[in-house]
């Protein structure tokens, strides 16, 4: 277990959960003619911050195991990956976005319909998140690499 990968993983988590959101509040504002508000953004943020940071801190100090592993480990690692961040943004992500952001109650909401609906969405959107879930773990493992392989002094920020 590297303390170094998982420094990188932490911070890699932060970089592709603002990147994912993005990606999304693009495609949900283009699909709905722009109708997509800036608050769509945090929400998407704060629903997939938490999973990736565990998700990949995790992988962050494991990637030596990682790399060595064939690639149908590497895929169903990010297909475990994936379900994981989904089920968690589609479930308890979605219930504390919505008290942080909108600031209401829980009662307001169906929340056992939500957490139904968000294992309904961990498995229907696997066959979209797992390629992703493997292009951030090969994107996670080539970082972990190049910051364990230098020096304090190489990286220059």
């Amino acid at each position: 277990m590297s303390v170094k990968g998982m420094i990188v993983g932490a911070a890699f988590s932060i970089m592709a959960a603002v990147l994912c959101a993005f990606v999304f509040g693009v495609v949900v504002s283009s699909s709905f003619l722009m109708a997509g508000s800036s608050i769509m953004y945090i929400g998407v943020f704060l629903q997939i911050i938490v999973p990736f940071l565990v998700v990949f801190s995790i992988a962050g100090a494991q990637f030596q195991r990682i790399d060595q592993v064939s690639e149908g480990v590497k895929w169903l690692i990010s297909i475990m990956m994936a379900f994981i961040v989904i089920t968690y943004a589609g479930t308890l992500g979605s219930l504390t976005t919505h008290v942080i952001v909108w600031g209401d109650k829980l009662e307001n909401l169906a929340v056992g319909d939500i957490i139904v609906w968000g294992f309904i969405y961990g498995f229907l959107l696997l066959p979209l998140a797992a390629p992703v879930g493997r292009w951030l773990i090969f994107l996670l493992v080539n970082c972990c690499k190049y910051f364990e392989d230098s020096k304090e002094g190489d990286i220059q920020i």
